[in-house]
C-alpha cells in the first residue's frame, strides 16, 4: 500500500508541475517515476504506468517536440498494448490517435493510416463509448485519407465501414459521422461517375439526417450538382429551391455560402460543377 501511495503522490506533482507550465521539471519528474517503478511487480502500479507514459508524451506535444512525443508513445504502446485492463483502454485510444497526428506533423497524412488502422483492429470491439469515439473518429480518417490519395475505391469501403459501424447507434456523436461519411461517399462515387449511387447516398442524408443541417445543406448542393452533371435542369432546379426554401434564413455562415451557392447554381447557364 505504501507503494502505490508513493507512486499515486510522484504522479500527482508531476502533474501539478505540468499543470503550472514547468514542462522541463515534469519530464524530470515522470523520468524519476519511470527509473523508479518501471520494472515493478505491483499490478496496481502497472496498470496505471500507462498514464506516466502518457502524460510525459503530452509535455513533448506542447513543446512541439513531436519526434520525442512519438518516441514516448512507441514506447507505451510496445510495452503494455499486451496488458490492457478496463482503466487504460481511453489512455491507449489517445495514444493511437496522438501518434497517428504525431506522424502527420512530421511526415504526412498517409503514413499515419497504419496507426489508425492498428488501432481500429485493436479496439473496435470495445464497449467504453469514450473508446467508440476515437474508434469513429479513426475509421473516418482512414476513408478520408485514402481519398485524398486517389485510393477512391478503398475510401468509398472504408466509409461504408463508418456508415455499417455506426448507423443504428442512438448517439448524435457517431450518427453525424455516419452523415459525414455518406456525403463523402456520395462525392467519390460521382468521381467514378457512379451517379445513381452518389444521388442514393446524398438522398439517404437528406431524408434521415435532417439534425445536422450543415451536413443536410451539403447534401441538397451536391445533389444539384450531380444532377447538372446528368445535364438533368429540371430536377437540378427544384433541389436548389428545396434547399433555399429549407435553409434561405438559417444565419450560420457555412450554410449560407451553401446556399448562395445554390443561387448561382440554379441561375447559371452553364452548370457550376464544384461540390462542398
Amino acid at each position: 500500500m505504501e507503494n502505490i501511495d508513493s507512486f499515486y503522490t510522484l504522479m500527482g506533482e508531476a502533474s501539478s508541475l505540468t499543470k503550472e507550465a514547468k514542462y522541463d521539471e515534469a519530464l524530470i519528474s515522470y523520468d524519476n517515476i519511470l527509473e523508479k517503478y518501471l520494472d515493478t511487480k505491483d499490478e496496481s502500479i502497472i496498470e496505471y504506468l500507462p498514464y506516466t507514459f502518457y502524460n510525459k508524451a503530452l509535455i513533448y506535444a506542447h513543446k512541439k517536440e513531436y519526434e520525442k512525443e512519438l518516441e514516448v508513445y512507441n514506447e507505451l504502446l510496445s510495452r503494455f498494448i499486451s496488458n490492457i485492463s478496463q482503466n487504460s483502454e481511453i489512455i491507449f485510444a489517445k495514444a493511437y490517435m496522438n501518434k497517428a497526428i504525431c506522424i502527420q506533423e512530421l511526415k504526412d497524412e498517409k503514413e499515419s493510416l497504419s496507426v489508425y488502422k492498428e488501432f481500429v483492429q485493436n479496439f473496435e470491439n470495445c464497449l467504453d463509448e469514450k473508446v467508440l469515439e476515437d474508434i469513429v473518429q479513426a475509421k473516418y480518417n482512414i476513408a478520408y485519407i485514402l481519398g485524398n490519395n486517389e485510393q477512391i475505391e478503398e475510401s468509398i469501403k472504408a466509409y461504408d465501414d463508418v456508415i455499417e459501424s455506426f448507423q443504428t447507434s442512438k448517439e448524435k456523436h457517431f450518427l453525424e459521422f455516419v452523415a459525414k461519411s455518406l456525403v463523402n461517399k456520395a462525392n467519390k462515387n460521382k468521381e467514378l461517375y457512379e451517379y445513381e449511387k452518389a444521388i442514393e447516398s446524398l438522398d439517404k442524408v437528406i431524408n434521415e439526417f435532417s439534425i445536422f443541417e450543415k451536413q443536410v445543406a451539403i447534401a441538397y448542393h451536391n445533389k444539384a450538382t450531380v444532377l447538372a452533371e446528368l445535364q438533368n435542369e429540371k430536377e437540378m432546379k427544384k433541389v436548389c429551391d428545396e434547399l433555399i426554401q429549407k435553409f434561405g434564413n438559417v444565419h450560420d455562415e457555412f450554410i449560407m455560402n451553401i446556399v448562395s451557392s445554390a443561387e448561382v447554381l440554379k441561375d447559371k447557364d452553364t452548370f457550376n460543377k464544384n461540390c462542398f
